[in-house]
């Protein structure tokens, strides 16, 4: 069984440098069955010159696609590689002394083609009082397949892997979702593995102790991000929970606003409790998105 740990980035050079560092330091110079790929999206910094500072790393290699998204960048690294896995990494996650061994043993599960584990924030600072810690740790219960719902949800992103064959089969990742060129983009991997589920089943595994520590930076702990990326992921989750036109739409609204209106009676909860803020903010943006994207599904609109 081979692995290939991809990491796709962009203008991210210091933080990178310092996950490929952790990294190496965790999987040794020349792990049995493992490269690591670094996948370039058209950075402007000094990430090639990280790429060179690594070089001497048996185990790396890099590539570039020039083509800017994450997507983009996640289907490039599957061309890059013979590996019968491809394991997804964010460029600022540091992983557990546990995580290749949980990997290696998951992957060899039978009949298995998507894998995770679960995700802890690293806190740039402490976050503010009413930011909710717990929003940014991401758990999916005890070792084994989730649940049929789960599934269709998938695993995060950046603590994922995929069997190349079933990524092969089912096209890889939409281009039209997630992150591009600094533009907040979400869903790609839930879409994923919406597509997964319909071709091969439930064939998931959750591997507990394949964990990462995630950066969170002070930035994301601001209201204005946190409200943008919730009204991100609401308005495109018609496209990657099952939502679309007719019965289906119709339901998504009525979702949507039951969103709203339980953000709305969450708000003066914050006087006494500050986290409530967290919630109902959340609450508020994501079902508004939401709206907007049933709406804009029902015109037969786009992304």
């Amino acid at each position: 069984m081979t692995i290939a740990v991809a990491i796709c980035t962009r203008d991210r050079a210091p933080i990178l440098m310092e996950t490929l560092a952790h990294l190496r330091a965790r999987l040794g110079e020349s792990p049995e069955g493992v490269e690591v790929l670094l996948v370039d999206n058209g950075s402007t910094d000094a990430t090639p010159e990280v790429a060179e500072r690594v070089a001497d790393w048996p185990a790396f290699r890099a590539v570039e696609e020039e083509r800017p998204g994450l997507s983009h960048a996640r289907n490039r690294a599957r061309h890059a590689t013979e590996a019968d896995w491809v394991v997804y990494l964010d460029d600022d996650a540091f992983v557990w002394d546990t995580w290749l061994d949980a990997l290696c043993e998951a992957v060899a599960q039978p009949g298995v083609v998507l894998v995770g584990g679960p995700i802890a924030p690293r806190f740039e600072a402490e976050p503010p009082p009413w930011f909710d810690p717990d929003s940014v740790r991401r758990t999916f219960g005890p070792e084994g397949p989730l649940s049929d719902a789960a599934a269709r949800e998938g695993f995060s992103g950046g603590n994922l892997a995929v069997r190349r064959a079933a990524l092969d089969a089912v096209g890889g990742f939409d281009p039209g979702l997630g992150m591009i060129a600094g533009r907040l983009g979400l869903g790609e991997e839930t879409e994923l593995a919406n597509r997964l589920v319909e071709r091969y089943g439930n064939a998931t595994w959750h591997a507990p102790r394949m964990g990462i520590d995630h950066l969170e930076p002070a930035w994301k702990q601001r209201p204005g991000y946190v409200a943008r990326r919730a009204f991100v992921n609401g308005r495109q989750a018609w496209r990657y929970v099952g939502g679309g036109r007719g019965r289906k739409a119709g339901f998504s609204a009525l979702k949507a606003a039951k969103q709203v209106a339980t953000g709305l009676a969450r708000l003066p909860l914050a006087v006494v409790r500050p986290r409530a803020l967290h919630g109902a903010l959340r609450g508020l943006a994501t079902g508004a998105g939401a709206l907007v994207g049933v709406g804009a599904a029902l015109r037969g609109g786009g992304r």
